[in-house]
């Protein structure tokens, strides 16, 4: 990975400085409704119905996770981040709900998960590959493949490649809670890696003061190639979708302006 795992920018960003994402994973969470109304319809059609076991991997504050949980899937959640994985826990209590969650590497999910039965379903939302490169991607989806059921259902949710160049804007801004993102973007082509340059800010004015800057390395993926990819480690692709920001929940062939693909595989 060309650096240490406490250097990389997924440890910077959920393990030191968790509450400066916090707002803007909590700004998004009413997506999710659409998002899982979409991974129950699928899952339903793949025999996968409320009380089969589902991992969500990584689960961040539980958006996916709890909605699950509250329909009937026996579900885990995974993340690096403590804060996150200790608010979700927080949530479920709340809600009394059943959905457990774990602090860990979604590179390793075997070292905390330990001897659990495979898993029925694994899902991987938000775009959460790419954070370390191809060789990171074949690894992780290796190791769910390793603590996946013979039968297991793999749901891979994640950004167009495609859709990305057609569209790309070497600048951004978000705000949530009071913090504002400056994004600073550029694109390698050599290896489809998006280059990011994030600059929290918080406050306004006079009283802004700053939060965080963070370098960032992101690699996305046309279909045909998180398709290879998955082959590659152990799923079998059945069926691809489409989405675009706006319809989040309306499944439909991949197109150019498909902002948003999901993959369904079956374990090999």
């Amino acid at each position: 990975m060309g650096e240490t795992y406490e250097k990389h920018w997924t440890h910077t960003l959920s393990v030191e400085f968790p509450e400066v994402y916090l707002p803007f994973l909590e700004k998004i969470d009413e997506r999710a409704d659409h998002e899982v109304m979409t991974l129950t319809r699928l899952l339903h059609d793949r025999g996968h119905d409320p009380g089969s076991t589902l991992l969500d991997a990584p689960c961040g504050i539980g958006r996916h996770s709890l909605r699950l949980a509250g329909v009937g899937y026996s579900v885990t959640g995974i993340d690096l981040s403590e804060m996150y994985v200790n608010i979700a826990t927080q949530t479920s209590r709340a809600e009394g709900g059943a959905a457990k969650f774990v602090c860990g590497d979604i590179l390793n999910p075997a070292s905390v998960l330990g001897s659990r039965p495979g898993f029925d379903v694994i899902i991987s939302m938000f775009t959460s590959n790419g954070y370390f490169g191809k060789s990171g991607d074949i690894t992780m989806f290796s190791k769910f493949r390793e603590i996946a059921a013979d039968n297991a259902t793999l749901i891979v949710q994640t950004v167009n490649r495609d859709w990305v160049v057609r569209n790309f804007e070497p600048e951004g801004m978000d705000t949530a809670g009071g913090l504002r993102v400056i994004q600073n973007r550029a694109f390698e082509f050599e290896t489809s890696t998006i280059l990011n340059d994030w600059e929290f800010w918080e406050g306004s004015g006079p009283d802004i003061k700053h939060k965080l800057s963070i370098h960032m390395r992101h690699r996305v993926y046309s279909l045909h190639e998180m398709m290879e990819l998955l082959e590659h480690t152990g799923w079998s692709v059945a069926q691809t979708y489409g989405t675009s920001d706006a319809q989040m929940s309306d499944l439909k062939p991949m197109e150019f302006d498909s902002t948003v693909m999901w993959l369904v595989a079956r374990a090999k």
